[in-house]
């Protein structure tokens, strides 16, 4: 079903460059890119947080190891120190 866009300059030279990039047409990207935000726009609310739909991208919990390099140590001790909890 044709459909005609009409596209500012800066959103035509996006278009092209990521076209470009990704190695596909620009109507494939387009239609992709349709694709994908009326999914994510059509899912259902969840009664999840934020924060416990990307629990597994923050490390569950758990805080990060010290750093083993001298000069990297340094840095995280002196921002540990700094943001330190009080209480």
């Amino acid at each position: 079903m044709p459909l005609s866009i009409q596209f500012t300059p800066e959103e035509e030279a996006l278009l092209e460059t990521a076209s470009r990039q990704a190695t596909c047409s620009k109507s494939e990207l387009v239609r992709q890119g349709v694709r994908e935000l009326c999914q994510r726009l059509l899912q259902p609310p969840t009664d999840q947080s934020p924060y416990e739909r990307g629990r597994d991208l923050f490390g569950a919990g758990h805080l990060a190891a010290a750093p083993t390099d001298p000069s990297k140590r340094q840095v995280w001790e002196a921002l540990r120190v700094k943001h330190r909890r009080l209480g």
